[in-house]
């Protein structure tokens, strides 16, 4: 079972699953000692919990009448539209939770009368993840702005934009790029089934959840065809010698490439965590390098390389690629310099 199939659920104390729907109330999942949570969602016990509370709340859910002018009925039709079913699978998923937890808190009230201070209210509710509660503020606005364009609402009503953005305690967390003697000292002592992801990632600039489902089909050689699941864009990427001769070395054991020691194919959250427990365990590496780093890795290496603006663009998208070439720009700027002044003390 997939973490990102959960619906209803979110971890307490980063440890621990949770079940929380109106219907049901917030109810603890069972939890085996000494698991971590990323694999509670594969324990047979966490899984019939967690079918037997879905079913319930399926089915009371089917007996309750929906008002056209809820908000359980706008989710319901957003769901049903045109615009919703053709974002990529992942991204129904991952707007799926959200929507899923809007119906729960505020399933019966009537959208067209709700007021800011209702919907902050649902946001701030959820303000200990600062990421879910902006989620929340997100996935409103945007039901109000498909609601606007399907005359659900009167023009231009969307309560919800105004809201502002919660900020991260600390400022916002900054996804830090690898350096070159950072991958040559993780690769060097990392398991060989943690090496195999990594490479994916930096050679081919992929996110997490794309590395963790490419398939020797997808491995032609000198090409790797990839369909990204956030953007359902179609890339053939050019294979890197370094990247080829560690996969032509490796057997093909599973239909996907980058499996546990186990050979179980990864999620996408496993992944990370997977490789988060390696870097805890590599000494003299910071404990804050993850797989969305090497993404932008990945960008920074082809800007050195002289790549241009559109050919990073076309493997890593317009944000990444932002990210990429201010960290790329910043170390070329600094290399620049201490020859300049190497330069001079020479003189």
């Amino acid at each position: 079972m997939a973490a990102t199939e959960l619906r209803y659920t979110y971890i307490a104390k980063g440890r621990y699953w949770r079940f929380r729907h109106k219907l049901t109330g917030d109810v603890a999942l069972p939890n085996k000692r000494g698991i971590h949570w990323s694999e509670q969602p594969h324990q047979p016990a966490f899984i019939a919990r967690y079918a037997e509370l879905l079913e319930a709340v399926d089915r009371r859910a089917a007996t309750v009448p929906v008002s056209r002018a809820s908000f359980a009925w706008l989710v319901q039709q957003y769901r049903r539209s045109a615009e919703f079913n053709e974002l990529a699978d992942a991204t129904q998923l991952d707007y799926g939770r959200t929507l899923d937890l809007i119906v729960a808190e505020l399933g019966e009230v009537r959208f067209a009368m709700a007021t800011r201070n209702i919907l902050k209210a649902v946001r701030d509710g959820h303000a200990e993840t600062v990421r879910k509660a902006h989620k929340i503020k997100q996935m409103l606005s945007r039901l109000y702005s498909w609601a606007d364009e399907n005359d659900h609402v009167p023009a231009g009503f969307n309560p919800a934009k105004s809201i502002k953005r919660l900020k991260r305690k600390g400022g916002d967390r900054e996804i830090v790029v690898w350096s070159d003697a950072e991958v040559d000292l993780f690769l060097a002592t990392a398991p060989a089934h943690i090496v195999t992801p990594v490479l994916i990632a930096l050679y081919t600039g992929q996110r997490r959840e794309d590395v963790a489902k490419m398939t020797w089909q997808q491995f032609q050689g000198d090409v790797i065809r990839v369909r990204q699941s956030k953007t359902s864009a179609l890339l053939d990427i050019a294979c890197h010698s370094v990247l080829r001769r560690h996969l032509d070395a490796l057997p093909r054991t599973a239909v996907v490439i980058a499996t546990s020691a186990d050979a179980v194919a990864f999620t996408a959250q496993g992944l990370s965590e997977a490789l988060r427990r390696v870097v805890m365990k590599t000494a003299d590496l910071p404990n804050n390098r993850s797989m969305h780093g090497l993404r932008y890795a990945a960008g920074s290496r082809m800007e050195e390389a002289g790549c241009t603006v559109a050919e990073i663009e076309s493997v890593l998208g317009h944000q990444t690629f932002k990210m990429a070439l201010k960290y790329a720009s910043q170390r070329l700027r600094a290399k620049a310099a201490m020859a300049k002044m190497e330069v001079a003390e020479s003189a």
